[in-house]
């Protein structure tokens, strides 16, 4: 099984995970960095057309990689949704739709 991630900036993140509610998977938050990410099936077409947005960031077939935070919270990179057999990856379907209602209109913050 394999995984893409999906990267928002935290004012965003967090109303899309708000409007996901339960229906999210796993969520990865960075305080540094002040970043969500989800895990998303790779390749899924229903978030590729996000590519182009300048808030979002689609990674997993690239050079890039993703650090996985253990399961304590100890360092500034930690399991914001703690992942569980049942709850892992986010349906990119869901969650495109939550960004979709969330995202701002203009380029700038809400």
């Amino acid at each position: 099984m394999g995984w893409h991630a999906l990267t928002l900036p935290m004012y965003l993140g967090d109303r899309v995970l708000s409007a996901l509610g339960e229906a999210g998977g796993a969520v990865i938050q960075e305080d540094v960095e002040q970043r969500l990410t989800w895990l998303v099936e790779p390749h899924s077409a229903a978030v590729q057309h996000l590519h182009d947005h300048p808030e979002v960031t689609l990674a997993g077939d690239d050079d890039s990689y993703l650090f996985v935070p253990g399961m304590t919270r100890d360092h500034t990179v930690w399991w914001r949704v703690t992942p569980t057999p049942e709850r892992l990856m986010t349906d990119a379907g869901l969650l495109a739709d939550a960004f979709a209602v969330v995202r701002p209109r203009t380029g700038g913050h809400p």
